[in-house]
């Protein structure tokens, strides 16, 4: 898989870890049948949230913006009234071919009328 991750960040060689871990979310997310939580998604990567925020949410935030990953967030209250935000990955290629359809063909019009 090359082309995806060039679409989502780019070609600069600075992106070639980014291109990795995008690599590795989409074939974690395949093995988990599309959807997985982020606790088990931090696990897998080994990565951690709160320690290098931007290892792990920085490839999310460009396949997020590409419609290639939505993401879910669920609000739980526990016993003791406190808030917990569960947030849930999930692929959604649909969405994504639909995002490289429109902005192609709004991309090619807009070129053909500057000529």
């Amino acid at each position: 898989m090359k082309l995806i991750p060039y679409l989502l960040v780019g070609n600069h060689p600075k992106t070639a870890k980014l291109k990795q871990r995008i690599v590795q979310i989409v074939k974690i997310l395949k093995e988990n049948q599309g959807k997985i939580e982020a606790e088990e998604l931090e696990k897998k990567l080994g990565i951690s949230r709160t320690t290098n925020p931007s290892l792990f949410y920085k490839p999310l935030a460009s396949m997020r913006k590409w419609d290639l990953v939505q993401s879910h967030r669920k609000v739980e209250i526990n016993a003791e009234g406190k808030k917990k935000f569960r947030t849930t990955y999930e692929l959604t290629p649909g969405l994504f071919y639909h995002y490289i359809e429109r902005t192609l063909i709004e991309l090619a019009k807009k070129e053909i009328e500057m000529v």
